[in-house]
């Protein structure tokens, strides 16, 4: 699988449920936020300013592939928004979490997703959206991870190859998920076999499964994108059991994953239903 020629047409946002790849499988589809005036890196920056200083995650945009220890610190920047005016000269990789506190953003986000969940006809209902802007320097890496939610990532300016692989085991899918709640924040430990690769410029997105792994090279040019993510009944329910798991683990116990039993299963989930649903940060784009 590979990604559709640059100049050929692809499928709205709103016809993605509609086609045979999702929601197992990456999927290209347009949009337009790349002519949303919200979204200029001018109204970026100021944003980061507004945002609180631990909803911005700051970078070098040279990166290894491989960074198996986890993300990067939240918090660094007193003036992000400074940062992102001066992108071309600053090897800077920034991540914005949570613009849906903004209420224009939340809009955006709200607006963009409801183009999509129209479509689940009687399919499971979209939970816990959130949404992500990324912005870096020219020729940016972002290292091979996963991410937990089901993510659309749409390019506004610039451009970025998104490649994909998977994992070759279940053991190996385990492992890493276990890797995942115990603090890696989805950065893998060895880099999987590529399966698709998948150029993004402004108007263009792909849709990520959840525990898919990915990378990305950004292109010679100043990036912004736009990630935007839910979770379903049967992910929230995955990711419930998985972080019942951690703490079996954090006792030295070793438990059965997500679908190895239906009675623990139920048990997990019945516990963790009385909390509030563990929220890791995650580094995209």
């Amino acid at each position: 699988m590979v990604s559709l020629p640059a100049g050929q047409e692809l499928p709205a946002l709103g016809q993605l449920p509609f086609g045979g790849a999702f929601p197992e499988r990456p999927a290209e589809f347009a949009h337009n936020l790349h002519e949303d005036d919200r979204l200029a890196i001018q109204a970026v920056a100021d944003l980061a300013d507004r945002l609180p200083r631990t909803s911005v995650i700051y970078d070098t945009a040279a990166q290894p592939l491989l960074v198996p220890q986890g993300g990067p610190p939240r918090g660094e920047l007193a003036r992000p928004g400074d940062v992102i005016r001066s992108l071309d000269s600053a090897n800077a990789w920034l991540t914005l979490l949570n613009i849906e506190a903004d209420p224009a953003y939340a809009e955006l986000m709200n607006s963009t997703l409801d183009t999509l969940e129209a479509g689940f006809g009687a399919r499971d209902k979209m939970r816990n959206r959130v949404g992500f802007i990324f912005v870096s320097s020219p020729n940016s890496v972002t290292p091979a991870h996963f991410d937990i939610e089901h993510s659309l990532l749409m390019q506004v300016t610039g451009a970025k190859t998104v490649s994909f692989g998977h994992f070759e085991t279940q053991a190996t899918r385990w492992h890493e998920v276990e890797r995942y709640w115990d603090g890696s924040h989805g950065r893998i430990e060895s880099l999987p076999p590529e399966l698709a690769a998948f150029s993004l410029t402004p108007g263009r997105g792909v849709y990520i499964p959840p525990v898919a792994p990915h990378w990305v090279h950004n292109g010679p040019a100043i990036s912004l994108s736009v990630t935007l993510t839910y979770f379903t009944a049967a992910s929230e329910r995955e990711n419930l059991i998985e972080a019942f798991n951690a703490r079996l683990r954090h006792w030295h116990m070793k438990p059965r994953h997500a679908g190895q039993s239906a009675p623990a299963d139920l048990a997990k989930v019945a516990v963790m239903r009385a909390k509030a649903l563990p929220r890791r940060v995650r580094h995209k784009g």
